[in-house]
């Protein structure tokens, strides 16, 4: 049975990690039988999650794992689409692994009130004495990351309206259709929920998760998403 190691459930989500949510989208869509257990992302090989072990392999990265599953299951997770959405579909999904995600790791690390509540549900088994210390400065190594990235050096309005373009343009593909592209989720449909469920379920009321939770045809269409993608 594939072996897919990843962060933890969190915030109403079957792993922290919106890339994990998105490896377990697409091994329910290849039809696989696998296990999810949390691991250490300092023993994986590329230092992040997710991995797929299966066997004697390990595939480390959700675009990775991507190729791996439709090479072992002979699936494609584009199927019936034209080159046009293909294309398209690279492009939601670079939108979503590249940008909103950055948005999402700025609003839960650099928001204090959401701080407070990640820190002891990502940390809480460091002992209380140097907890603070250990997450303080791993809070700075991922300030400083988000900066250099470039999201973090604008204000959370300005993130909110990056944001919003973003999920507008996922919208007008979405149009009236159950999925980005037709009666069957596709690959896009994988990174999306995830990062955007992610957001939704932030752990305190942030003005991305308003901006989500009050936009009710894209509640409908996460909730569609996760009923046929989540275990």
């Amino acid at each position: 049975m594939l072996k897919l190691v990843t962060f933890a459930p969190a915030f109403g989500a079957p792993s922290a990690s919106p890339f994990g949510v998105k490896a377990i989208c697409l091994l329910k869509m290849a039809g696989a039988e696998f296990e999810v257990v949390a691991g250490d992302p300092r023993k994986a090989p590329k230092a992040k999650l997710p991995m797929l072990v299966d066997e004697g392999t390990t595939i480390a990265d959700s675009e990775d794992i991507r190729s791996y599953l439709e090479q072992k299951f002979k699936v494609d997770f584009d199927a019936g689409l034209s080159l046009e959405q293909r294309a398209t579909s690279r492009a939601i999904i670079r939108m979503c692994d590249e940008h909103l995600y950055f948005l999402l790791v700025c609003d839960r690390w650099l928001i204090d009130a959401n701080w407070e509540i990640v820190r002891e549900k990502f940390f809480g088994m460091i002992p209380k004495p140097i907890r603070g210390f250990i997450t303080g400065k791993i809070r700075k190594k991922v300030r400083n990351s988000m900066h250099s990235q470039g999201v973090g050096r604008h204000t959370v309005a300005e993130q909110l309206t990056r944001a919003d373009k973003d999920i507008k343009a996922i919208m007008v593909l979405l149009g009236e259709k159950p999925f980005l592209f037709g009666d069957t989720p596709t690959a896009a449909d994988a990174s999306a929920v995830g990062v955007l469920s992610a957001m939704a379920g932030s752990p305190t009321k942030t003005m991305l998760s308003e901006r989500i939770n009050t936009d009710m045809p894209l509640i409908a269409y996460l909730k569609r998403v996760r009923e046929a993608l989540y275990p």
